[in-house]
């Protein structure tokens, strides 16, 4: 299931509704316009992740809730029911694999890197396990370099820096298993490179 940019919109001017907050005070708690915002939820404008950050938080809610079906959580997620998130001018496709409880310890998905693809290296919280399905990836842990191929896996301390590069020509598909709520902390990494770079 792809998430697309009217979906997304429509289900923030759904949670904004049940939760009685008018454009005018998200966009003053969120720091974001009300054109802009009206914008996002009639699915004219795309969303960085960094305003998707923003919205949230203001709505006092999990990023994944925007994305979250309108059914039931349920103990099985078919194929065509998970999640396949891009968002805006981000390079990686997120599968989103984990049941929709929220009192779940692991996010389960599959990251798909393109070719060409450099993440820095980056701590957050918990650990983090990866096994590559398709393609190479070079994962990268402090000052040591270890490339994967398919069948290959990982698991480490994630308050260690990582980051991930994909070759020029070759893209990669890792299954990927963190403790970490993972798109909150993605989120988080992008506010604060735009914030560094805004000031």
């Amino acid at each position: 299931m792809k998430v697309k940019v009217e979906d997304i919109g429509k289900s923030i001017r759904a949670i904004r509704q049940r939760k009685g907050v008018t454009l005018e005070a998200l966009s003053a708690r969120s720091g974001l316009s009300v054109g802009f915002l009206s914008q996002v939820e009639r699915g004219i404008s795309s969303l960085s992740i960094v305003s998707l950050y923003s919205i949230c938080k203001a709505l006092e809610i999990p990023i994944p809730e925007v994305f979250a079906s309108t059914k039931e959580p349920s103990t099985v997620t078919k194929e065509m029911d998970q999640p396949q998130i891009r968002i805006a001018n981000s390079a990686v496709t997120y599968r989103y694999l984990s049941g929709a409880f929220p009192e779940r310890v692991n996010e389960i998905l599959i990251n798909e890197f393109p070719p060409n693809y450099r993440h820095p290296l980056a701590p957050h919280g918990g650990e983090e396990f990866g096994y590559v399905l398709e393609g190479h990836l070079l994962l990268r842990i402090g000052d040591e370099e270890y490339p994967l191929g398919p069948g290959d896996s990982y698991h480490f301390l994630a308050s260690k820096p990582h980051g991930y590069e994909t070759s020029a020509k070759e893209g990669a598909r890792v299954l990927m298993v963190t403790t970490q709520k993972f798109i909150e902390w993605h989120s988080e990494v992008r506010r604060r490179a735009f914030e560094k770079e805004t000031r």
